[in-house]
Order: structure tokens, then C-alpha cells, then sequence
């Protein structure tokens, strides 16, 4: 579960687009990157996805109690299937007035 653009490594793996928005780009490096996921288990979901990027960047792991996450701009729940080139974006809490 790395993010390296090598497609020959990547069998059985499919591609989304992240996008990470302020403490979530910190943790991961970059505000956006491509990242495969395994689907030999069937499409991966939002939990498998929060579960590769907590091994590939632990800093991340503290932050998911706070962050929402979205598939191609729609806010969805942790057991949502992931598909190939979907953007994904991690999304912190707004604030404002």
C-alpha cells in the first residue's frame, strides 16, 4: 500500500485521487497524491482506505476522529465502496461564522 506511480507492482490494486486539506495534508506529506489500494478482498471501502493510510503515515491516525471524508465531492460513511480513480478527499471540521 504505497503511493508509488509503478503499475507493474500493482496487480489486484486500484488508484484513487486523494486530496488532504490542512492537518491531513501535513500527515500525509502533500495536499493531493494518487494512492492504490489491494482489492483482492473485493472494492475496498472508506475504513479499509483510513486503515492503509494509518500504516503508510501514522500521523494521520490521531486525526480521523476529526476529519470527514468525501468520494467525488459527496460526504460518505466509513463502510462506502472506494472505486477506480475516485477522489477522495479528507476533510477537517469548518468553522466560521
Amino acid at each position: 500500500m504505497t503511493q508509488t506511480p509503478d503499475d507493474a507492482a500493482y496487480n489486484g490494486a486500484m488508484r484513487i485521487h486523494l486530496l488532504a486539506f490542512a492537518s491531513a495534508s501535513e500527515a500525509i506529506g502533500a495536499p493531493e497524491r494518487d494512492y492504490r489500494l489491494p482489492t483482492e478482498e473485493g472494492p475496498p471501502t472508506v475504513s479499509d482506505l483510513k486503515a492503509a493510510l494509518s500504516e503508510d503515515f501514522p500521523q494521520v491516525k490521531e486525526l480521523w476522529q476529526r476529519l470527514a471524508v468525501s468520494i467525488d465531492g459527496e460526504i460518505v460513511s466509513d463502510a462506502e465502496a472506494l472505486h477506480e480513480g475516485a477522489e477522495v478527499a479528507l476533510l477537517p471540521p469548518v468553522s466560521g461564522g
